[in-house]
């Protein structure tokens, strides 16, 4: 990477085994683009400088033996405040590519849970992944990427392929139908033959399927195909206003963030970067089968 690129990945860490986690995460990643890691911790306008210095001392010693160990540069810092603000406002201020954050499901007793993810996540302007274990692989071999077959689909798999050859990843792109309409299914089958040349031709490997299931739930749908492929990675996308897209709702998001056991990245669509890569919609969507909002 260039000077001139972002590379600094935030980890906000509240010491707990899911934060190793996180970071464990962050320094594969940081290992193959030559990147940097910052250590986040939060504390309250109440804090006293004792608990501060603690802190900091804890932080140092996770540094340096990670760096040691690694040879990744790792620095820290605490910021005062609300995650929701701080550690969107860290972000930006350090240029961060993107954040890793360790999460706990709601049967934890920690307070970065799947809904306040979701609050962290919709307050970001960078990309985010949330995991809640050391994974059981090296890279991120298979990428779960959900449409809606909406106009935000060609954000999400520009953003997919960056990411998948960063790893040599295959994406795998789902599409859930909650119809059986055989007219229905066709032209969405269509889209996804047109999403696949596209993301063939970028050079990436790719699987595509519709899933058509009466009354299914998104999020179920989704992590059941990420269980069965042996997913390593599940790509959601935001807008840039935070909000979640209208098929991708809020419950869903949250459902597959809290539910899911492998590392859930979400990303924010930048549409003059997709200009930029030429996704155009006289080729994305020839038959005009997209559903405009």
């Amino acid at each position: 990477m260039t000077t001139t690129e972002r590379d600094i990945i935030l980890v906000p860490t509240d010491f707990t085994p899911v934060a190793d986690c996180a970071l464990d995460h962050a320094i594969e990643i940081a290992k193959l683009f030559n990147q940097k890691i910052c250590l986040l911790h939060i504390v309250g306008k109440k804090t006293s400088s004792d608990y501060r210095d603690l802190v900091l001392d804890k932080m140092k010693k996770i540094a340096q033996s990670n760096q040691s160990r690694t040879g990744i540069n790792i620095s820290y810092k605490i910021a005062e405040g609300s995650i929701f603000d701080e550690i969107s406002s860290t972000a930006s201020e350090l240029m961060a590519e993107f954040i890793v954050m360790g999460i706990h499901g709601k049967q934890g007793v920690q307070h970065i849970v799947g809904s306040y993810a979701y609050k962290v996540i919709c307050s970001s302007k960078v990309p985010v992944m949330v995991v809640k274990k050391k994974h059981h692989h090296v890279g991120f071999n298979n990428i779960v990427v959900p449409i809606s077959f909406n106009v935000e689909t060609a954000h999400k798999i520009n953003q997919s392929i960056k990411f998948a050859k960063y790893f040599d990843s295959t994406i795998h792109i789902i599409g859930v139908l909650r119809s059986k309409s055989s007219v229905y299914k066709i032209k969405k089958e269509a889209l996804l033959k047109n999403l696949m040349d596209f993301v063939e031709k970028a050079g990436v490997k790719v699987k595509a399927e519709v899933i058509v299931r009466t009354g299914a739930d998104l999020d179920d749908e989704v992590l059941r195909y990420s269980r069965e492929i042996d997913a390593d990675l599940i790509m959601i996308v935001a807008e840039q206003s935070g909000r979640f897209n209208l098929v991708m709702g809020r419950n869903d998001a949250e459902q597959i963030i809290d539910k899911a056991d492998i590392p859930v990245l979400t990303v924010i669509p930048n549409p003059e970067e997709d200009d930029e890569d030429s996704m155009l919609s006289s080729f994305f969507d020839p038959f005009g089968i997209i559903e405009k909002p």
